[in-house]
């Protein structure tokens, strides 16, 4: 049974908007824009046919859109989930039978899977023989000191998916987009905290929207002159995301 939800209807929209379509006044723009492009990418590339569909820590669902269109999307959350909109709400990781599914995503989240070995191994067991795995995860990010966060490079991710076909990371986003998303969450972590008094507050937060809109616009044209000079094996990826497929059989 779906929870209900903690935020209201329009709260709840306007997530999965700046989630799904990313305003350049926002301050993680790059960021998501870049997300979303290589999601709709590798998901143009996961072979059919796709008729079950497990989004994992589906949050507020942003992305359903970009799953195949006649796909049965199941959504699951946690129990202490805000957002009211999963289709499957448990503490368990992955309370379905086994072969359930022809892709498991698991989309910004998975490095909140206290032990990845096992959570591999359950997606795996929940997907079909030949299957597809698709997980996004932050590098470049702040984590929550109270709660255990992963953070996994490209390598890592492939080692965690050692034994399986067509195993493909993808870096979303460089230096820059990494710079640029960082920037922009001291920004508002000062915007937040600007007192209301005399309703003053508010003018001076309206200021922010320009100058984000003005801080993804430099860093986008330093992000192609760093992408076209970018050699080497060293790299600093905002987000990684990594697909795979079960072996069938």
């Amino acid at each position: 049974m779906p929870a209900e939800p903690a935020i209201a209807p329009a709260e709840l929209e306007a997530i999965r908007r700046s989630r799904r379509r990313p305003r350049w006044s926002q301050f993680d723009c790059l960021h998501m824009r870049r997300l979303v492009g290589d999601l709709e990418d590798a998901l143009r590339r996961v072979p059919g046919p796709v008729r079950d569909v497990l989004d994992v820590y589906c949050g507020s669902r942003p992305y359903d859109d970009l799953f195949p269109a006649a796909a049965n999307v199941v959504g699951l959350d946690v129990v202490e989930n805000p957002y009211g909109v999963a289709d499957v709400v448990s503490d368990e990781f992955l309370p379905f039978e086994d072969a359930s599914f022809d892709l498991v995503a698991c989309i910004e989240a998975f490095h909140y899977v206290d032990d990845p070995q096992r959570g591999i191994a359950e997606i795996r067991r929940v997907l079909r023989p030949g299957a597809s795995v698709l997980i996004s995860i932050p590098l470049v990010w702040e984590y929550n000191r109270t709660i255990l966060e992963h953070r996994y490079t490209g390598p890592e991710l492939k080692a965690l998916l050692d034994g399986w076909d067509d195993v493909e990371v993808v870096e979303n986003g460089g230096r820059v987009v990494a710079w640029a998303t960082l920037t922009g969450t001291l920004l508002e972590r000062v915007r937040t905290r600007i007192p209301d008094a005399f309703g003053a507050g508010r003018v001076l937060r309206s200021l922010w929207a320009p100058l984000y809109v003005l801080l993804n616009a430099a860093a986008m044209a330093l992000d192609r002159l760093d992408e076209r000079h970018a050699s080497g094996p060293m790299t600093l990826p905002m987000n990684l995301l990594v697909t795979a497929r079960r072996p069938p059989g």
